[in-house]
C-alpha cells in the first residue's frame, strides 16, 4: 500500500522519509495553504450574518504546492496529514483535507510530539480523524481577530492617522506597556528610613542586623536611632530558629518558560528563541516546542531516572509530578530532549550556536526537573534592646548544604551564614567604630518591562498564547506602539495615543475580558461550548461599542445599513468620500 505523507516543514519531510521507507511519499506543504479572503468582493473574509461563515482562498505562493500534493495524492492510497499537533496545525490539516477530498482516497490524521523513529512508526499505526472542535477553536480565533483587526484598524486610522493597526491580542499588549509607563509617571515616592547594626557576642568579631520595623517619617527615624545607639547598649537574643530549607525542583519547560529563561539570561527575544527551538524540534533533537504543559511521559520520566542514577545523582524515591494550570492542556508534553544521552557540548551535530544554547537549556531543565530538591541551612536570630524592649532586631542568613538539582543547572551559591552560633538569653554588644547606621531611602516605581518579565506577566494574565508571544511583541515595535531599547519596552506617544482611544470604547482592551476569550476558545477545544455561538456574543456587543465610538468621535452611521461610514480616498483623484464599511455589501459612498 503505497501512502502519502504530508508534514509542514521540508526539513521535517526529509527526516520521516527516511524512516518510512519507500511505500511512503513525504511531502511538505510549508504550512497554511489557505487564508481567509481578504478585500473588494470578499470583505471582512467572514459572512457574518450567515453564522461567521469564513471565505477561505489559496495563497497564491501555495499554488504549485497545493497541485503537487493533488498529483501525489491520486498516485497514493492513503494520504496521512501529519501537520504540528496542536490548533494551527488541526487548521492545516482540515484544509488540506478539504483540497485533497476530490481524489477519494481515504484520509487520516498523523500526530507525533518528537521526530524519532520510534514514535513516526508508532503514529503511522495510530491513526484518526481530524479534531473538529480543535480545527473550530483555531477557526474562531482566526475569526475573532479578523472581525477585530479590519473593523478596529479602519476606526484608527479614520480618527487617527494613516498605516495605524488594532489587534484583538495585539492591542491588548501594547497596553500592559502603556499602562506600565502611566504607573510610573504616576507614581509618587514616599520616604522611609532603615536602620542597620553591628553587634557582636564577643567583642571581637561583628555581623549585622537590621531594626524589624517600618519607619515612615523622620522625628520617629531619629528617635529609635538614638536609643538604639546609647552608649554601652545590651541586646538580649530572644529567638534562635536554624533549620533546613528545601528548594525543589522547578517543572521542565514550556514555550513561555523558555522564552522568558532565554530572554533573562542570555539576551534572546522570544523570536529568536522559538527559531532555534523549531530547527531543533524538525532536526529530532527536542520534542514539539508550542506547548503550555509540563506532563512528562511514563518513557521519558524512566529514560531521566535511569540517566540520573547511571551518572551517579540522587533521584527521589518516586518521579517528580507537575501540575498544569488547566487539565486540557494535558494532551501534549513539556519541551524536553528527544534523547536524554546527548549531553551539551558533545560532539553531535548541533552546529548553530543558538541551537546549542537553547538546546542546553531544554536538557538541563528537564533533567534537573527529576532531581532531588537543593537543602540550604538557615539562622534567624531576633534580639531586642535591654533597655528598650519594644526595639527589637533581627539577622538571617543562609548556606547551601546540598545541591541537588542545582548541580545539573550549573548554578552556584556560595553565600554564607555569617551570625555566630547563638542562644536565647545571650547578650549582644555594639560593635566597631560606627555601629549603628541610619539611612534614608525612598520608594521605587514600578520597573518597565523586561521581555522575559513581559512574557510571564502575559501568561499570569492569560493573554495570547506562548506560541504567538513572539509575532506580538515583534508586531507592536515595529509598528512603534512600544519601543524596545536594550531589554526594557518603552511607551510611545503614539502607542499612548492609540491605547486611550481603544480603551475608551471597546470592552476587548479589557485584561479579564481578553483572557476570558482565551478560555473560551479552549472550552471550544474541548466541545463544552459552540463556536458560532461564541462568535455571535462576542459580534454583537463588539458591534455595538464601534458604532457607538464612531458615533461618539462625530463621525456618521450609513443611511441605508446603519454601519459606521469611513473616511476614504479616491485613488484616481485624491478626493475624501465617506465609504460604508459593511462593503460589499453595502457600496454606500457620501462624497465630502
Amino acid at each position: 500500500m503505497k501512502t502519502l505523507v504530508i508534514v509542514e516543514s521540508p526539513s521535517k519531510a526529509e527526516k520521516i522519509q527516511s524512516y518510512l521507507g519507500k511505500n511512503y511519499v513525504v511531502l511538505a506543504s510549508k504550512g497554511h495553504i489557505t487564508d481567509l479572503a481578504k478585500g473588494g468582493t470578499h470583505g471582512l473574509g467572514v459572512d457574518i450574518n450567515n453564522g461567521f461563515k469564513p471565505k477561505y482562498v489559496l495563497i497564491d505562493d501555495k499554488l504549485n504546492i497545493v497541485d503537487t500534493l493533488i498529483q501525489k495524492a491520486k498516485e497514493v492510497d492513503q494520504i496521512l496529514v501529519a501537520s504540528d499537533p496542536d490548533r494551527e496545525g488541526e487548521a492545516i490539516a482540515w484544509h488540506l483535507a478539504k483540497r485533497l477530498e476530490d481524489v477519494n482516497k481515504p484520509i487520516k490524521r498523523m500526530v507525533f510530539n518528537e521526530i524519532k523513529k520510534d514514535k513516526i512508526l508508532k503514529a503511522v499505526k495510530n491513526v484518526r480523524d481530524i479534531n473538529m472542535d480543535l480545527f473550530h477553536a483555531q477557526e474562531a480565533r482566526r475569526i475573532l481577530d479578523r472581525l477585530v483587526g479590519f473593523t478596529a484598524s479602519p476606526f484608527l486610522i479614520n480618527f487617527l492617522g494613516s498605516n495605524l493597526s488594532a489587534g484583538r491580542v495585539q492591542s491588548v499588549v501594547t497596553k500592559m506597556v502603556i499602562d506600565r509607563e502611566q504607573e510610573i509617571e504616576k507614581f509618587v515616592p514616599e520616604d522611609f528610613w532603615t536602620i542597620q547594626l553591628s553587634l557582636s557576642s564577643d567583642k571581637k568579631n561583628g555581623f549585622l542586623t537590621k531594626f524589624n520595623g517600618k519607619i515612615t517619617d523622620e522625628v520617629t527615624a531619629q528617635d529609635i536611632y538614638d536609643k538604639l545607639s546609647e552608649k554601652n547598649s545590651e541586646y538580649i537574643v530572644s529567638e534562635v530558629s536554624d533549620d533546613d530549607e528545601k528548594r525543589n525542583p522547578n517543572p521542565p519547560l514550556v514555550t513561555s518558560s523558555l522564552q522568558q529563561i532565554m530572554s533573562k539570561k542570555h539576551g534572546f527575544g522570544a523570536d529568536r528563541t522559538m527559531k532555534a527551538a523549531q530547527s531543533l524540534y524538525e532536526s529530532g533533537y527536542c520534542t514539539y516546542i508550542r506547548t503550555d504543559s509540563v506532563r512528562i511521559s511514563d518513557e521519558a520520566l524512566d529514560e531521566v531516572r535511569q540517566y540520573l542514577s547511571s551518572n551517579g545523582y540522587a533521584i527521589p524515591a518516586k518521579p517528580n509530578l507537575f501540575k498544569n494550570k488547566d487539565d486540557s492542556q494535558d494532551a501534549h508534553e513539556c519541551i524536553r530532549p528527544s534523547d536524554i544521552n546527548l549531553i551539551p557540548g558533545q560532539n553531535f551535530a548541533i552546529i548553530d550556536l543558538d541551537e546549542k544554547l537553547v538546546y542546553e537549556t531544554i536538557w538541563r531543565h528537564f533533567v534537573s526537573s527529576q532531581m532531588t530538591p537543593a537543602i540550604f541551612s538557615t539562622l534567624k536570630v531576633t534580639a531586642y534592646h535591654k533597655a528598650h524592649p519594644e526595639l527589637k532586631v533581627k539577622a538571617s542568613g543562609k548556606a547551601l548544604k546540598d545541591s541537588g538539582f542545582l548541580e545539573v543547572l550549573q548554578i552556584k551559591d556560595d553565600s554564607k551564614i555569617e551570625i555566630p552560633n547563638l542562644t536565647v538569653g545571650d547578650v549582644l554588644s555594639l560593635f566597631g567604630k560606627s555601629p549603628v547606621k541610619l539611612e534614608k531611602k525612598q520608594t521605587q516605581p514600578p520597573a518597565r518591562y523586561s521581555e522575559d518579565k513581559l512574557i510571564k506577566e502575559l501568561v499570569n494574565k492569560n493573554i495570547g498564547r506562548p506560541a504567538t508571544y513572539a509575532e506580538l511583541l515583534s508586531k507592536i515595535s515595529n509598528r512603534n506602539y512600544v519601543e524596545k531599547k536594550g531589554n526594557v519596552y518603552h511607551a510611545t506617544d503614539l502607542g499612548k495615543k492609540i491605547t486611550n482611544m481603544l480603551s475608551q470604547f471597546f470592552t476587548f482592551m479589557q485584561y479579564n475580558y481578553t483572557a476570558n476569550m482565551e478560555q473560551q476558545l479552549d472550552e471550544i477545544e474541548n466541545g463544552k461550548i459552540n463556536h458560532v455561538e461564541m462568535l455571535n456574543n462576542f459580534y454583537s456587543q463588539y458591534k455595538k461599542e464601534l458604532d457607538a465610538a464612531y458615533i461618539n468621535l462625530g463621525g456618521h452611521l450609513c443611511n441605508k445599513c446603519s454601519s459606521p461610514m469611513a473616511s476614504r480616498t479616491a485613488k484616481n483623484t485624491g478626493n475624501k468620500f465617506l465609504a460604508c464599511t459593511a462593503y460589499p455589501k453595502c457600496k454606500n459612498t457620501i462624497s465630502l
